[in-house]
């Protein structure tokens, strides 16, 4: 009889499954209920871009039949431009998980060590499991904010990959400009420093820093940005990096063929060029974070200060029966189910009535009643 773990690599046996948050359609077949809302995973509450939706449903029509360009030329080359680059400075692949995952793949051996914070995005430590890396979680401040001097002190001659997402998910915080240089200051040569900046353009903190005016002096630099959140089109699958011509050329050896559909790069062009979409988004999410916070110390309880899409909340009790609880009411959260944050719930802000309505969901989970409407005139679709 064929024992398939045996033939399987040891790392791979080791990993644990990522959960991501509960689709619509499941929460739908599971309870029966019709009217759901998602607020788990920080997507887009206005949709995708018009524009983008029409550039992509050309393409399609034209096009579905042909192979897209392997390496995106055309998207490159704009993204190139908006951040003051050059085309070869520019990778594009299959969501950002893709580049995270064609970084492991690119640079890491067994046994090399990979730092990252201990609450962060799990994606990074898949990729170094992946590879029989070994894991070097970094403390945090009481603040759930990354810790540099953690992040410093776990450095050894065996570090690889040093993985720091700003803002940070799921906490929503981040590393300040001069937290950020000190990292950048220390980074042996032997290493690569990887700057997720998802939710960079969610930031409005003055000290906020963005890394990819770094590029031109550090060669192990790594800028990491998405297509998923501000614009629109996580269910297209497009992320990339930003660093060193030679770099990328070396993660383009270990890529697919074609790692970005034709949909995906057609869309993303348009998208770029839509700012009333990006404005409103940006407008959406400021108001909303600003609702949430006026809300949930309405409700006494403690959130984290975003400058995200989405707010990390500290219920004070476990918070997997709240998840469930307000899963009944159709709203879909995020349980953060690592240890020592069992109490705490992360929600992505949504269009106003969503948001409304998961504030409703949760006092009601908790056994009060609901609160007063919290007031926003800035609040808008």
């Amino acid at each position: 009889m064929v024992n398939l773990e045996q033939l399987a690599r040891p790392c791979i046996l080791a990993r644990k499954d990522y959960i991501p948050g509960k689709p619509v359609e499941e929460v739908r077949r599971e309870l029966g209920i019709a009217d759901v809302i998602k607020l788990a995973s920080n997507e887009n509450p206005l949709g995708t871009s018009p524009l983008a939706l029409q550039a992509m449903a050309r393409e399609i029509e034209r096009n579905a039949n042909r192979y897209p360009e392997s390496l995106s030329p055309e998207l490159a080359g704009r993204l190139a431009e908006i951040h003051g680059l050059q085309p070869g400075q520019v990778y594009l692949d299959n969501g950002l998980d893709g580049v995270i995952t064609r970084i492991g793949m690119t640079f890491l051996n067994p046994g090399d060590e990979v730092v990252f914070g201990q609450v962060t995005f799990p994606a990074y430590a898949n990729a170094a499991s992946r590879m029989n890396a070994r894991l070097v979680p970094a403390g945090m401040t009481p603040g759930l904010r990354i810790d540099v001097d953690a992040v410093l002190g776990a450095l050894t001659g065996r570090t690889k990959l040093i993985f720091l997402c700003n803002p940070n998910n799921p906490t929503g915080t981040i590393l300040t400009r001069a937290e950020y240089r000190r990292v950048l200051d220390h980074l042996p040569d032997t290493a690569l420093l990887v700057m997720d900046e998802a939710y960079a353009d969610f930031a409005d903190d003055a000290e906020y820093p963005r890394a990819a005016a770094d590029l031109p002096d550090h060669p192990n630099l790594i800028v990491l940005r998405t297509f998923s959140k501000v614009m629109g089109l996580a269910g297209l699958r497009l992320g990339y990096a930003l660093a060193q011509a030679p770099l990328v050329r070396l993660l383009a050896r270990s890529r697919e063929p074609f790692p970005v559909n034709r949909a995906a790069q057609a869309g993303a062009l348009a998208a770029l060029e839509d700012r009333d979409f990006y404005e409103r988004t940006l407008q959406n999410n400021r108001a909303g974070r600003a609702f949430y916070a006026q809300a949930l110390a309405g409700l006494g309880i403690r959130s984290i200060p975003s400058q995200a899409n989405f707010i990390l909340i500290d219920l004070g009790q476990p918070a997997r029966p709240v998840f469930q609880a307000m899963l009944r009411l159709g709203v879909i959260v995020r349980p953060i189910d690592e240890p020592g944050l069992e109490n705490y719930l992360r929600i992505s802000i949504g269009l106003p009535e969503e948001n409304q309505r998961a504030v409703a969901a949760l006092a009601k989970a908790l056994g009060g009643s609901t609160p007063a409407r919290a007031t926003n005139t800035k609040e808008t679709a």
